[in-house]
């Protein structure tokens, strides 16, 4: 019989839709790491909000919708029917599952820094209260670090912060830097790009919410629109910013802002030159970035979060400060030159192959499970 391992989580099928596996970063990462988690042997139960109650066999797991969409009750049921089932080991997927219920000794997924947000509120009194929340969540992750029995941080952002928020106190036993993954496209499928004469196709495949830069990076493209006639914009995805977005671009043909499952972003990242990842805050080492490496996009990031992890300036990409000023400079210097710009992507699809394929993190995140004693691994790591 396998051994069980619980996962708690906000959500990795849609709370209101469980025929539907959420978009985002944390989902992606879940999958993998779940279906990582049955290749050696375990069975996840994974724990999440949702509007009603059930279990779900999911790809080798077993996903339990606690009844509500509470977070707080969802992480107390958790806890309740974890004991009930005697699992012994958990893994808290985020920060934002264990404020009240973290048990010490278990497994913590540190995702980066969430609370870099400093922009002076409308009022002194909304600044001071949102400072107070900022310390909050930093002594939050700080404190299941340091209870936990290993901390998965997939930035070095956050390794950083705790050395020097903790000092003597950070045990370097407890915590491995581990960042995202790609899986690499086949050169077959993206290399035609480069070669043929056309124009140059830009693609921002965010969720349209502020942190992703959506503002910045759409009135950029605004200025640019009549100075670079060549280029074709992609906006794909969805957001409270959408509406922005519409209105901004509804006059022109240059511009086409479309809602685009996950499975099928690939193949429009195989077809643009230009991938912008123009973050403005709360941003780890981005999937979308290295999914754009993964399919030969020459990468503009700005240089916030993880994003430092996966970029470096004029190598495999541009490294550029998130204002709407160096976002224009950059799309203008690569749509200009063809030939340096091909050079970053090919930099890029190789970065994205040799350090962060998705054979790569399974083997990394194998072994520092496997040191940290967590559960009887006997099976062989196989890549299903």
């Amino acid at each position: 019989m396998n051994p069980d391992i619980a996962i708690i989580t906000q959500s990795l099928l849609n709370p209101e839709d469980a025929s539907q596996i959420g978009i985002g970063g944390i989902e992606t990462w879940l999958s993998e790491f779940s279906r990582l988690l049955v290749d050696m042997g375990y069975t996840p139960f994974i724990y999440q909000t949702s509007d009603k109650e059930y279990e779900i066999k999911f790809n080798g797991s077993i996903i339990i919708g606690t009844g509500t969409v509470n977070r707080h009750k969802m992480c107390r049921l958790s806890h309740e029917d974890i004991k009930n089932r005697q699992i012994k080991w958990i893994v808290y997927a985020t920060s934002s599952v264990g404020e009240k219920y973290f048990k010490p000794g278990q497994i913590f997924i540190q995702h980066g820094i969430h609370w870099d947000y400093t922009n002076t509120r409308p009022n002194i009194a909304q600044h001071i209260k949102w400072e107070m929340i900022r310390r909050k969540l930093s002594r939050h992750n700080l404190k299941m670090f340091r209870k936990s029995r290993l901390t998965i941080s997939v930035d070095t952002n956050f390794l950083n912060y705790a050395r020097i928020r903790l000092g003597q106190y950070f045990d370097n036993n407890k915590i491995t830097y581990i960042p995202n993954f790609a899986i690499p496209q086949k050169e077959a499928d993206w290399k035609g790009k480069w070669d043929r004469d056309e124009g140059i196709n830009i693609i921002f495949a965010r969720r349209f919410v502020s942190r992703r830069g959506v503002h910045q990076f759409a009135i950029a493209v605004e200025r640019l629109l009549g100075a670079l006639p060549k280029i074709n914009v992609l906006i794909a995805g969805t957001g409270p910013l959408e509406s922005f977005l519409r209105n901004k671009f509804r006059n022109t043909e240059q511009v086409v802002i479309e809602a685009i499952p996950h499975e099928e972003i690939t193949a429009h990242l195989n077809r643009s030159h230009i991938a912008v990842i123009p973050s403005t805050y709360s941003e780890g080492p981005s999937f979308s970035c290295l999914e754009a490496m993964a399919s030969g996009c020459a990468v503009i990031a700005t240089n916030v979060g993880g994003l430092c992890n996966l970029v470096f300036p004029d190598f495999n990409g541009l490294l550029i400060k998130p204002t709407i000023k160096e976002i224009e400079l950059a799309i203008t210097q690569l749509s200009n030159d063809r030939s340096f710009a091909k050079e970053l992507a090919y930099m890029g699809y190789e970065t994205a192959s040799r350090a962060f394929s998705l054979d790569l993190w399974r083997t990394r995140v194998y072994k520092a499970l496997t040191r940290a004693g967590i559960g009887d691994l006997t099976k062989n790591l196989t890549n299903s």
